[in-house]
């Protein structure tokens, strides 16, 4: 399977919405400045069009997928913006911040159809406030011109990577085998996620683990009892956060707590803007590419929940419509705080330790055994080191 091209597009030249995402606030044993809306000039095009898109996710109650689809998709257009841009000749060179402006606007409006408008007013009110700095000696319609470009690439590209193909196959079954628990029963969410193509990965089953422990084996009958021990006894701490990294539709969602986490830190070590735009792109890529993997192995096979399996665990939060093995919190957890500790190595440990702590909430919610955590996180770090060691700015 061919991966996507994530070399710079060296193209030829040719709202800021004011709803607000929910609030993300961690349990105590983690940390997190939240920031809300910020103005381009301040933070910088990258972090604060990451914005936009987390908000509109909010908006629109996008489902985790459609969200780590969606930040990729804008986060790619805007380091890619801003690299061609940058390899212009000439004695004024198109301007970044436009550029990126522009090809975020332009992917957020293929992705929400109904926001374009609003999304070009935006870029014009920001591309003529009074508060413009950082732009100085560069051509404003040229880097507009040239976003429009990149996204259109970058569009172009989205439209044949098959992540929401549809399924027609047939859930199997059998003893410890998953099934729909929806009430009437509905066909798996993601079951062609595997087969979307990637960013770094060559195929969606590069990374593969192998199987979970076999049903009714020692090793998986231990595991259960611990996910109906902590059913059993879940104390307001684990409840606590299982209810945290929920994230479910309506909030930013999963990946978009790490987009919070990503720009936080962007700000907090004035990271320029083209480092900023590599490091957003860099971690929602290899997190859409963490998905993928997961749902490979979900569908490889086809592990029952924990719920399923012994009906007297009650769930602290909701069962999603697909198997249990890998978690993908873990997944995309591990591969995007991998992502972010290599490039804050002084904050590797506290993002280590939020990445346990959002796998760890799986199991506080009675949805996943520990070794679907543990062998997502795993996961995810294969991913994030593929990307750490093919995409260097």
């Amino acid at each position: 399977m061919q991966s996507r091209k994530v070399v710079p597009i060296l193209a030829a030249m040719a709202v800021a919405l004011s709803a607000c995402e929910r609030d993300v606030v961690a349990p105590a044993s983690a940390s997190l400045n939240s920031q809300g809306a910020v103005k381009f000039w301040e933070s910088g095009a990258s972090v604060y069009w990451d914005s936009v898109a987390r908000g509109l996710v909010v908006k629109y109650s996008s489902s985790p997928f459609f969200a780590i689809r969606g930040y990729a998709l804008v986060t790619h257009a805007q380091r890619e913006a801003i690299n061609a841009a940058k390899s212009q000749t000439g004695s004024v060179h198109p301007s970044p911040a436009a550029a990126i402006a522009r090809a975020s606007a332009a992917v957020l409006g293929y992705l929400y159809p109904s926001e374009v408008s609003a999304l070009d007013s935006t870029v014009a009110r920001d591309l003529s406030s009074p508060g413009w700095a950082g732009d100085k000696n560069t051509d404003v319609a040229a880097g507009d011109a040239l976003g429009r470009t990149i996204a259109a690439q970058i569009v172009a590209d989205a439209g044949t990577d098959r992540f929401f193909a549809p399924w027609t196959g047939t859930v199997p079954t059998g003893p410890g085998i998953w099934f729909s628990s929806a009430a009437p029963p509905a066909p798996p969410i993601g079951a062609m996620f595997g087969l979307a193509r990637t960013y770094f990965m060559s195929s969606g089953d590069q990374f593969r683990p192998p199987p979970p422990p076999a049903f009714d084996s020692p090793e998986y009958l231990a595991a259960l009892a611990e996910v109906r021990q902590v059913s059993d006894t879940r104390t307001p701490e684990q409840l606590a956060n299982a209810l945290f990294w929920a994230l479910p539709n309506g909030t930013v969602t999963p990946p978009g707590y790490w987009n919070i986490e990503a720009s936080n830190l962007i700000v907090k070590y004035h990271m320029d803007e083209s480092k900023a735009a590599h490091a957003l792109a860099l971690m929602n890529m290899t997190g859409f590419d963490a998905i993928v993997a997961c749902h490979d192995a979900k569908f490889a096979y086809w592990l029952i929940r924990p719920t399923q399996a012994d009906p007297n665990i009650t769930l602290a939060v909701g069962l999603p419509n697909f198997p249990s093995y890998p978690s993908d919190h873990a997944c995309v957890s591990g591969a995007q705080t991998t992502i972010l500790g290599s490039l804050f190595p002084a904050e590797r440990t506290r993002l280590d330790s939020l990445a346990e702590q959002a796998a760890r909430s799986r199991l506080d919610g009675g949805l996943h055994y520990r070794f679907d955590n543990e062998t997502g996180l795993a996961l995810g770090r294969k991913v994030a080191a593929l990307a750490l060691s093919i995409d260097i700015p």
